[in-house]
């Protein structure tokens, strides 16, 4: 993994402008119990993980959740339903949006109906519980935006995505509820972020994070955070100390929105992102382009972007300065925009040894390279 610090490195941004932002949210868990699950840990390989994130209260869920949507607790310590001092009209993210003339929707597994302000479904062992929707709480938006989760799969079918999404699993599936575990959990996020991720597109990311912790002793409201997508750099760590106002001011940077509540004080994360060029061009109008390797020099993962025109036989593949292959990246018939990822290991697994290594990408008759630096 590479290891930012607080101080931009070089390379850095503030926070781009965003298309998508997807966020999704689970449950009561502690970092270290869900860093390492399969689909997670392949989040953070291909992300960035934010090492020390935490929720803004243990008093909760509720709260936790009004504050990654409002920047405030509004003074709710509990999961009472409806929140006490509901409805508000405090500024959020949905009103927010919608004044900037972007769209946003809440996707929510097992909500009965759009718009529904049911407070859980059936059971002892409810699959769906309004604590965990926050928009529920507020009357300056509108409610329609609310909807099943099923209808995430229409929205991108149909080429739909809004803006903004938040993605709320059932309380089995965000591994809440007893039996539930974080590998179910995990395998939920393995079956249904791909399809987030690809429709998010070169310009969009998704947020995978925790309401808080699973309230152990001694492990002060550390959950996990991963940013993942694109704009992001690969492989990357980021040890600042953030809370759900981080994450919130963040997405409130990335989708051109005024930060409300504590978000507004709060810092964006903005260590974290890929300055190349990103953009797929036209195919009638594009050039055959590598960009260089971000982060370079790097202590762990680098990627660099290939675009190829048309469609085109490519073999690509990291390469030290021999001329010997240590790591294929890509083989094959590719068009459009083909990103190429090293986690900094040879074809057999093993880390790569320090040194000037090279990008190498040959389409056609054509070679492109770009120079990396790899530092342990």
């Amino acid at each position: 993994m590479v290891a930012l610090s607080s101080a931009c490195p070089a390379g850095a941004t503030g926070v781009p402008a965003l298309d998508h932002v997807i966020v999704i949210v689970l449950e009561n868990k502690n970092w270290s119990t869900v860093r390492n699950t399969p689909y997670v840990a392949t989040l953070r390989q291909e992300g960035c993980e934010l090492t020390n994130s935490y929720g803004v209260t243990q008093s909760a869920s509720q709260p936790n959740y009004l504050a990654l949507w409002a920047g405030s607790l509004f003074g709710v310590t509990s999961n009472t339903c409806p929140a006490p001092g509901s409805p508000y009209t405090a500024e959020n993210l949905g009103h927010a949006i919608e004044a900037a003339g972007k769209t946003w929707r809440a996707y929510s597994e097992d909500l009965p109906s759009a718009g529904s302000n049911i407070c859980q479904t059936a059971g002892t062992s409810p699959l769906y519980t309004r604590k965990h929707d926050p928009w529920t709480n507020f009357s300056n938006l509108d409610h329609n935006n609310e909807r099943p989760y099923s209808d995430l799969a229409i929205d991108i079918a149909n080429n739909q995505l809004p803006n903004l999404v938040f993605v709320i699993p059932n309380n089995c599936d965000n591994s809440h509820n007893t039996g539930c575990t974080t590998l179910m959990a995990d395998t939920w996020l393995a079956n249904n972020v791909p399809a987030m991720k690809q429709a998010a597109g070169t310009n969009g990311i998704v947020i995978l994070t925790w309401d808080e912790d699973a309230g152990t002793a001694g492990n002060g409201n550390h959950i996990l955070t991963v940013f993942s997508g694109p704009r992001v750099l690969y492989g990357s760590v980021y040890a600042t100390n953030v809370d759900h106002y981080n994450v919130l001011r963040t997405i409130c940077d990335a989708l051109g929105i005024a930060p409300m509540g504590f978000a507004a004080s709060a810092n964006p994360i903005i260590d974290i992102w890929f300055d190349g060029d990103v953009s797929v061009p036209p195919t009638s109008g594009g050039a055959l382009q590598l960009s260089p390797p971000q982060p370079n020099p790097s202590r762990g993962g680098m990627s660099a972007r290939l675009y190829v025109p048309g469609s085109a036989m490519v073999e690509a593949g990291v390469y030290d300065i021999a001329g010997h292959v240590v790591r294929t990246l890509a083989r094959g018939t590719h068009s459009g925009a083909v990103e190429l990822r090293w986690d900094g290991q040879r074809e057999d697994g093993s880390s790569a040894a320090a040194g000037v290594y090279f990008f190498k990408a040959r389409v056609g008759a054509q070679v492109l390279k770009q120079k990396a630096v790899l530092l342990r």
